[in-house]
């Protein structure tokens, strides 16, 4: 048995089992495009001499740029950056690989920086191991290894910046999230600063924690909280205990090259990525994935959030369409159309508005194949600024209006 076989909560930490293995079959981590696919063509590089053993590469645009990323990196070992400096690093995809362990085999020295679009920070991933993402949430970032045995996960916590959380606070917020029985044990822990700028906040501690009275393994893990700017940043990395020094150099890799941005792109809370704005709890896990086209865009997509349990709660998609061609009653009558094994009854319909925008709204109850009922609520409404359509549906036994509240009073049709 692995991991991946091993997919429960009380098996192993909290969101790594929901968020990287029970999303892993929902449709917007199947389909929700390359992480990566907007880094530059050095996001692959091969490290310096010295650090690992180097072959030639096939394709010498790459090659090249990893030779200027290593000289560099040399050069500025012993330079203390600033804060701009190290905002403009988190921009740059390629890979600081000076210094690391060189424990990691000539197999697995393909190394990849991932950059994360929506909150600018990264690290860098040896891709024998962990090299795409097996679960893309919004806030919550999941690598696991080829084998299954092991993982790198990442979750962004926003912060006040007029009275930040502690760090005891957050490792507080951290056990919470990843801690289900008694038998958590720390190795080691230190207050320290984030290894990849020298100033951030952060606390290193390595645990074990067993779960084989439910199933599961021995774990063991390495795991880091930092705070760079408004958003405090949790990793973990690690996985069954028997492999845990077979993936030791990766997983250290990938705490000791993760930078992030004084300032993000973004922050928890708000999904502004297509310049429209839309409130949604960072709690719980929400993504994105294409509607039209296989990657969201300004043009169509699907924002979706879900329960702890993998549930859907909101589903939002977004449309360019010309606005005589919009009718928001079809738009709710292609919502409740039956679908197989579910019946749909329409209890309401009237006027709204969201964001000064003329809406339709509807009401209907829906039971599942297996007898569960439920209730379904859907707006649609017309942006004209932006020339797109929104169609936002809501999913919940008892009052799918309610869940609705704060995303309908949230929402502007410009995010600017």
């Amino acid at each position: 048995m692995d991991l991946l076989q091993a997919a429960d909560p009380r098996r192993f930490p909290r969101w790594a089992g929901v968020g990287l293995l029970a999303l892993l079959a929902l449709a917007f981590v199947a389909c929700g495009g390359n992480p990566n696919e907007g880094v530059e063509s050095n996001e692959f590089s091969r490290p310096s001499a010295g650090v690992f053993p180097t072959q030639p590469r096939d394709d010498a645009e790459e090659t090249q740029a990893a030779d200027e990323t290593d000289s560099s990196a040399t050069e500025d070992d012993d330079v203390a950056q600033t804060p701009d400096e190290l905002n403009a690093a988190a921009d740059d995809p390629s890979p600081a690989s000076e210094g690391l362990d060189d424990e990691i085999e000539l197999a697995d020295d393909i190394v990849r920086r991932y950059l994360n679009e929506a909150y600018g920070y990264s690290l860098e991933l040896v891709c024998g191991s962990f090299c795409d993402a097996t679960s893309n949430a919004l806030d919550r970032v999941g690598f696991l290894s080829e084998d299954r045995t092991a993982l790198i996960n990442i979750e962004v916590v926003g912060v006040d910046p007029d009275g930040p959380q502690s760090l005891e606070e957050l490792e507080a917020i951290w056990q919470s999230r990843n801690i289900d029985n008694g038998s958590f044990t720390v190795l080691e822990r230190e207050v320290t600063t984030l290894p990849s700028d020298g100033v951030s906040p952060a606390v290193l501690f390595e645990w074990t924690i067993d779960r084989r009275a439910t199933g599961g393994f021995l774990e063991h893990y390495r795991s880091m909280i930092a705070v760079v700017g408004p958003i405090a940043y949790l990793l973990n990395a690690g996985g069954i205990d028997e492999n845990f020094q077979t993936h030791e150099p990766s997983l250290d890799r990938a705490l000791k090259t993760f930078l992030a941005r004084q300032t993000p792109p973004s922050l928890p809370g708000v999904f502004s990525r297509w310049e429209f704005s839309l409130p949604y709890d960072a709690t719980v896990f929400s993504g994105e994935l294409g509607n039209r086209t296989p990657t969201p865009s300004f043009d169509s997509g699907v924002f979706i959030q879900q329960t702890d349990g993998g549930q859907v709660q909101i589903l939002l998609i977004w449309d360019s369409i010309s606005q005589a061609l919009f009718d928001p009653d079809v738009a709710i009558d292609e919502a409740f159309a039956p679908t197989a094994g579910f019946e749909v009854d329409e209890l309401q319909r009237g006027d709204a508005s969201v964001d000064r925008a003329l809406a339709r709204f509807a009401v209907a109850s829906s039971v599942d194949q297996a007898g569960t009922p439920s209730q379904i609520a859907v707006y649609a409404w017309y942006c004209g600024d932006s020339g797109r359509s929104f169609v936002l549906q809501s999913f919940d036994e008892a009052d799918p209006l309610a869940v609705l509240d704060d995303v309908l009073s949230g929402f502007r049709c410009s995010a600017r």
